[in-house]
C-alpha cells in the first residue's frame, strides 16, 4: 500500500469506512457492491412513468457523511489524474 498516492489512499480509506458502516447493519449482504450499499441506504421511488429510480438522498446521517467523504475523495483523485489521462494518450483532447 505504500505505492498509493495520498489521494488514492484517502479514497480507499473513505470507501473502507462506508463498507464497515454498511456491514454493521443487521441485513447487510456480504457480497454487496457500492450500488447495493447506496440502494440499501437511499431506497427507491417510482417515477411518473412507473419505473423504479434510486432516491438521491438518505435519511441516515452517518451514511450521508460517509458517502460525501467518498465522493469528495474521488473528486480530488480525479482532478489529480485528469492531466495524466491526456498526457499518456488514454483520451485525446
Amino acid at each position: 500500500m505504500n505505492h498509493l498516492s495520498k489521494s488514492a489512499k484517502n479514497v480507499l480509506d473513505a470507501g473502507r469506512e462506508l463498507w464497515k458502516y454498511y456491514h454493521a447493519q443487521p441485513e447487510a449482504n456480504p457480497n454487496a457492491s457500492l450500488y447495493d450499499i447506496r440502494l440499501y441506504f437511499q431506497g427507491v421511488k417510482i417515477t411518473k412513468s412507473g419505473k423504479e429510480q434510486m432516491n438521491s438522498e438518505s435519511n441516515d446521517a452517518r451514511y450521508t457523511e460517509l458517502i460525501g467523504n467518498l465522493r469528495q475523495s474521488l473528486k480530488t483523485l480525479a482532478s489529480e489524474i485528469r492531466p495524466k489521462v491526456y498526457e499518456y494518450g488514454f483520451l485525446k483532447k
